[in-house]
């Protein structure tokens, strides 16, 4: 494998596995289709992966959609959207319906507010406060510009 390709990949996951709930510092560069298939060592076909996770994907418990969506997922962390934000967009789409969000936590998500993907309606009621934090309840959903988005990022499940 070219060292350059190898380094692009190891970068582009911090040297890390590309799993988020391992994240793992030990990693090896893995062939999402396999290179006994594919005869190649493609950049956008590579990703970092622990030893644990590198044999749990060889032996198919990690599927190779998951793997596409673990790097694309890795692009947002260094693009537009934080991590928070992406998770947050899968899960809308995936229940195709809404999630409650405290107001006070809403600067966490205003890239994917400001950038029209979701919307947000204030639930009526009294407004309280914890620690000067106002606690009222959002509710959070896809706007069609979201749903499009997301469609476009392999989640057919809308």
């Amino acid at each position: 494998m070219p060292a350059d390709i190898r380094r692009q990949v190891l970068v582009e996951a911090g040297h890390r596995c590309a799993i988020p709930t391992c994240r793992h510092i030990d990693v090896e560069v893995h062939h999402i289709v396999p290179w006994e298939t594919c005869k190649e060592h493609k950049y956008s076909n590579l990703i970092a992966l622990c030893p644990n996770c590198h044999s749990r994907a060889d032996l198919g418990k990690i599927d190779r959609k998951s793997l596409h969506l673990y790097k694309l997922n890795l692009r947002f962390a260094h693009d537009k959207y934080s991590q928070l934000e992406m998770d947050l967009l899968f899960d809308l789409g995936k229940g195709g319906g809404a999630i409650s969000w405290p107001s006070f936590n809403m600067v966490l998500l205003r890239r994917i507010v400001e950038s029209g993907l979701v919307h947000v309606q204030q639930l009526p009621g009294v407004s309280t406060a914890v620690f000067g934090l106002p606690m009222k309840a959002m509710i959070l959903s896809l706007t069609d510009v979201g749903r499009s988005f997301i469609q476009s990022l392999g989640v057919k499940e809308l």
